[in-house]
């Protein structure tokens, strides 16, 4: 499995990297979602002479994001859109139920 840096994955999204980094924390305030944190052996971030695990996207965390930035480029709503990509189904149901969906 590949996995990205927070930086390759905001030049493929074309977005900014404190727009994305947002986006990663309201997911994960949101829902149950966690995104991958790893320890990048090719480039490793230090704290105190230890290295510390980044946030490393893989392909499908890649594509719920291009999905949501596609979504947000025509207008959605950004907390309607986590819930509906990020949520797993009986929760998302929990929290819309069908009969007052519109």
């Amino acid at each position: 499995m590949t996995y990205y840096t927070i930086i390759e994955v905001c030049d493929f999204l074309k977005m900014k990297e404190r727009t994305l980094r947002s986006w990663i924390v309201k997911i994960e305030e949101r829902t149950e979602f966690r995104f991958t944190r790893k320890i990048d052996m090719k480039n490793p971030h230090y704290v105190y002479g230890n290295p510390v695990p980044q946030l490393m996207l893989d392909e499908d965390e890649v594509k719920l994001l291009e999905k949501l930035n596609e979504n947000r480029k025509q207008g959605a709503n950004l907390s309607e859109m986590i819930d509906r990509l990020f949520l797993l189904p009986e929760d998302y149901n929990q929290r819309y139920p069908v009969d007052k969906r519109g």
